[in-house]
C-alpha cells in the first residue's frame, strides 16, 4: 500500500485529500507544516509527498531543501500544491528542487490529482548512493 505524506496547513483541505486517497487504497500521513512533516519522516519514509508551499513554522521550500539534501529522502517524489498568488520566484525555486509536478489548488479535481500521484510513484527513480 503506497504511503502519501499530505503536508497542508488548511485542515479541511488536508483531511479531504487524505480521506480521498485512503478511499483509493493509499495510506496517508498528515502534517500541518513543513516542521511537522520533517519530524514524521524519521518514523516512516513516504512513497510521495503532497506539499503546500505557504505554511507556518516551516514553509514548503525549506522542507524541500531539507529532504533534497538528505540521502534518505532525496529521491522521494514531491507534488506541490500551488495557489495563484504564489510568487513566480517561489514556484521556480520549487522546480529547481526537483518537484515532480505542480498542481493548482483552484479547481483541481481529486481524480486528476490521483492520476498525477500514481504517475509520480510509478516513475520514481531511486537515488544511487
Amino acid at each position: 500500500m503506497p504511503v502519501v505524506l499530505v503536508v497542508e496547513d488548511a485542515a479541511r483541505a488536508r483531511e479531504s485529500v487524505a480521506r480521498f486517497l485512503e478511499h483509493k487504497g493509499f495510506k496517508t500521513i498528515r502534517a500541518a507544516s513543513g516542521k511537522e512533516a520533517f519530524a514524521t519522516l524519521y518514523s516512516q519514509t513516504p512513497d510521495l509527498v503532497l506539499l503546500d508551499l505557504m505554511m507556518p513554522e516551516m514553509d514548503g521550500i525549506t522542507f524541500l531543501q531539507m529532504i533534497r539534501h538528505h540521502p534518505r529522502w532525496e529521491d522521494v517524489p514531491v507534488i506541490v500544491l500551488i495557489e495563484l498568488k504564489d510568487e513566480h520566484k517561489l514556484i521556480a525555486r520549487a522546480m529547481q528542487l526537483r518537484v515532480n509536478d505542480l498542481v493548482p489548488k483552484i479547481n483541481f479535481g481529486l481524480e486528476d490529482l490521483l492520476m498525477r500521484i500514481r504517475k509520480a510513484i510509478a516513475l520514481r527513480v531511486p537515488a544511487t548512493n
